[in-house]
């Protein structure tokens, strides 16, 4: 994932630092998430598999969004979730 290095940082850390078990664990499940893919930028423009893994980057993203990810403005440009966030529509 192209902007996957500052979110697996974000949390390792974050996974250090959480005295919830439940917390840790999704933050695993984020973890294991962010590595199921390889980046969309390798991948063909405008084939399927493209449009697959540039999915799932915008789920990871919205995922980690919701555990206290601030990502950067430019992330979410790239990922198309600005517009969503811009209009009011819930993540």
């Amino acid at each position: 994932m192209k902007h996957g290095q500052a979110l697996e940082q974000w949390a390792i850390a974050n996974m250090g630092n959480s005295r919830s078990e439940a917390r840790r664990e999704r933050l695993k499940k984020l973890l294991a998430d962010l590595h199921r893919h390889p980046d969309s930028g390798v991948l063909p423009v405008g084939s399927a598999q493209r449009l697959m893994v540039e999915t799932h980057e915008r789920r990871v993203i919205q995922d980690a969004m919701h555990l206290g990810y601030e990502p950067p403005e430019q992330t979410l440009k790239d990922l198309g979730i600005h517009l969503g966030l811009e209009l009011g529509l819930g993540l």
